[in-house]
């Protein structure tokens, strides 16, 4: 049907069409220049924005591991202690149930 179209409008008055389609055809040119232009200036602003996104998240993520690895270092080295502490509490606990054993028994045989 275009195909028609421009027939019959070249019937008409050949030099002034294509004029026009020359016309139309150098702008379509330059906008698809002046686009690609602007998407590359696009695209080197997103891949400027996706690097700083990816340094920041990649500070985050150093500071996050540092403090996991610094914190399980450390809840590693208090577990021994935990553990030293609680035994020395069951120690004294039971020192001190059989001291106070051991008094009750005294007292017990001497008032008798």
């Amino acid at each position: 049907m275009e195909a028609g179209f421009i027939a019959l409008l070249m019937s008409w008055c050949p030099t002034a069409v294509s004029g026009v389609l020359i016309f139309l055809v150098s702008y379509l040119i330059k906008k698809s220049k002046d686009d690609s232009v602007k998407n590359a200036e696009r695209a080197e602003s997103l891949r400027a924005e996706i690097n700083a996104t990816l340094n920041n998240f990649g500070e985050r993520l150093t500071k996050v591991e540092h403090d996991y690895v610094k914190n399980e270092f450390f809840l590693r080295e208090l577990s021994g202690w935990k553990t030293e502490i609680n035994r020395l509490s069951d120690l004294i606990n039971t020192n001190f149930m059989t001291f106070t054993q051991h008094i009750i028994t005294f007292l017990t045989k001497g008032i008798k």
